[in-house]
């Protein structure tokens, strides 16, 4: 019913499935095969199976045992440390104390000497890795997990946490063994760190961390881009090589850090002075220019723990000496970390396009966002300017460059997203009462206005054209390698065209820095501080930096006239569609400028230079008229996916 075909269970074809149903010492396990027929299955369907009009999946019941109630202690949840939680009602909870109790999810570890400041662990954390798994990313899988032993001996264990190869006589549907599997799929989806978890506990009965085989075949992508090796076209890059490994050890750590309970934490990358604060952001590659002029991937990803990790476990898992106050020794170590500057922020705070904290991003780098916006810029630039055949093997279709150019021209889309959120950013921590922890502050108005013009630096036609080897070399795909989601959409396929790129990217700068969210912010705060930009300050400069540039050619010509219609459709779409109404009247306001200044269409002594501003004039005199009457437009071809395809 989206997209893929109505089906329908076939209980012709539909049995439980003997092999997989299991009983183990402390779980059952119960597999059925059921199968689904449609006469009409959809693209997505038939990319992976046989016969999508047929399709048979297996579904799994797991019947696990939970453990003694009070063997073992739950702690308690606190928005600052890092956890996932579980949640229930307790009526009996007198009226005037929280009626909904909320534990962290952990591991049981307790230590054999609890005296001890640092002591070996009853029963150790295992984590057992899939024997399918090739080499080299074995090693690195097993590497990267066993990081997780540094910050458990900073929580006072030594010797609590390990990585072994599965033995061949356990199975992986055993609730005993904490696995890491590694699995096909057709896209480089996302990765996953799952547990059972006792829900009255939060107790974690078993970590499964599940692992797509294909995202380390995007970094060496992303590293052939970037280095262009294949010089003689023989070439084997160690370099690169190195580069995806490091990337999949991170991952390895990340995934199984979500197993051991803990949160994604993206303010981290924003704290981190060498290497990574923690393993349980989303690390983007940190790409540096030698001194030579050459691309150095060798410090792309970190290469252990971080500082948060290490804090994390020790908020989650430090087992105290009898007597001592959990609840405040617990406020002490995140209180002293956040003195450090080592603090906790997450995906309600990240994710949306229009959230507002000035360094809790995905996929970004750096303590300052613009910086690091800029440095990045140039590091793409001087990989653009030196892309060509040499990011191919000799024998391969040279319609294939544009797979690697994709990732290498979006190179900077998630810092540009980083920086448009210092717009109208304001900083601000999960703060509870009494913990002195600083009030909710606005971005200052320096930084709000070094973000505006680097995001508009990147609306320029230098940044936004490719260079003319790529448009010279790149030609329409061959038989038996169709496009893919990978690709950019372009509007003169199958020839590959130089505008499509600029207006997708383009638009996505327009899309976060006119975000109604931050609009809005930015029509509240000088309001609060005059000293502080407002968004009629952002929209002139938009204007301004758009209407007023003065092309040197005609490719620069072109990608002005798309930046021109981008603006002015997310002012219409902001004009009808914004929640707020200040926010709708300052687009209207713009338009009704803009119209001033291109000129009404007939009037003779108004008329428009180029074709484009005659047809803005035309769009806008239309929109100001009778608004839209139907769906809104969108001229930009979408973006082809940077994280990982499918649902996070």
């Amino acid at each position: 019913r989206s997209g893929q075909g109505s089906y329908r269970i076939d209980t012709s074809r539909s049995a439980p499935y003997q092999e997989r149903t299991r009983v183990f010492e402390q779980n059952t396990e119960i597999e059925v095969t059921l199968t689904f027929t449609t006469d009409r299955p959809g693209g997505l369907v038939r990319s992976v199976a046989a016969d999508g009009s047929a399709v048979t999946v297996r579904q799994h019941h797991s019947f696990v045992q939970l453990p003694e109630l009070g063997s073992y202690t739950p702690r308690e949840f606190d928005p600052r440390g890092g956890y996932g939680s579980v949640s229930w009602y307790d009526f009996a909870t007198p009226i005037q104390e929280p009626l909904v109790k909320r534990y962290i999810r952990r591991h049981r570890l307790e230590k054999r000497d609890p005296t001890a400041a640092v002591s070996d662990p009853v029963e150790p954390i295992v984590y057992y890795l899939d024997p399918g798994t090739p080499e080299p990313v074995r090693t690195a899988l097993l590497e990267g997990g066993a990081w997780w032993a540094e910050a458990f001996e900073a929580a006072g264990f030594s010797n609590a946490f390990r990585m072994e190869m599965l033995p061949a006589d356990a199975d992986p549907m055993d609730v005993r063994y904490n696995v890491v599997q590694w699995v096909h799929r057709s896209t480089r989806g996302w990765s996953y760190g799952n547990s059972i978890v006792d829900p009255r506990t939060g107790e974690i009965l078993k970590g499964h961390v599940t692992l797509g085989s294909l995202r380390v075949r995007q970094d060496y992508l992303i590293g052939k881009g970037l280095t262009a090796p294949f010089v003689e076209g023989d070439e084997d890059p160690q370099d690169i090589l190195d580069m995806s490994l490091l990337r999949i050890r991170q991952l390895s750590a990340h995934e199984i850090g979500h197993t051991l309970g803990l949160s994604h934490n993206y303010i981290a990358s924003a704290q981190r002075d060498a290497g990574i604060q923690s393993v349980m952001d989303y690390p983007h590659p940190r790409i540096r220019l030698a001194d030579d002029g050459t691309i150095d991937v060798s410090e792309a990803y970190g290469r252990a723990i971080g500082a948060w990790d290490k804090v994390a476990i020790t908020f989650g898992y430090a087992q105290l000496a009898e007597g001592v106050d959990e609840r405040a020794e617990m406020e002490r170590v995140l209180l002293d970390a956040a003195e450090q500057g080592i603090t906790f922020m997450t995906d309600q705070d990240a994710r949306p396009a229009g959230s507002a904290h000035p360094q809790n991003h995905l996929w970004d780098n750096g303590g300052d966002v613009i910086e690091e916006l800029d440095r990045m810029m140039e590091v793409r630039r001087v990989a653009l300017d030196r892309f060509g055949e040499q990011v191919l093997r000799t024998g391969e279709p040279l319609a294939l460059m544009e797979d690697v150019l994709v990732p290498l021209y979006l190179h900077h889309r998630y810092q540009m997203e980083a920086v448009s959120k210092v717009l109208g950013g304001v900083d601000y921590t999960y703060a509870l009462r009494g913990d002195g922890q600083q009030a909710p502050t606005p971005v200052d108005a320096d930084s709000q206005r070094r973000a505006l013009d680097a995001l508009l630096r990147t609306l320029e036609p230098a940044e936004l054209r490719l260079p003319r080897p790529v448009l010279e070399l790149l030609p329409p795909r061959p038989p038996g390698f169709p496009a893919d989601a990978e690709v950019f959409t372009k509007w003169a396929d199958p020839v590959f065209d130089a505008l499509s790129p600029a207006a997708a990217v383009a638009d996505a700068t327009l899309s976060f820095m006119l975000n109604e969210q931050r609009l809005a912010r930015l029509v509240q705060q000088p309001v609060l501080d005059a000293e502080l930009p407002g968004i009629d300050e952002v929209l002139a400069a938009l204007d301004e930096h758009i209407f007023g540039e003065q092309p040197d050619d005609a490719y620069a010509s072109s990608i002005v006239d798309l930046l021109k219609s981008l603006y002015v459709e997310h002012l219409m779409q902001l004009a009808q569609g914004a929640s707020m109404p200040i926010v709708r009247a300052h687009a209207t306001h713009a338009l009704v400028e803009l119209e001033d200044r291109l000129g009404e269409v007939g009037e003779q002594s108004k008329t428009a230079e180029s074709p484009m501003d005659i047809h803005l004039a035309v769009e806008i005199e239309r929109f100001l008229e009778r608004g839209w009457q139907g769906e809104a437009p969108g001229s930009a071809p979408a973006l082809p996916p940077g994280s990982p395809i499918g649902m996070p």
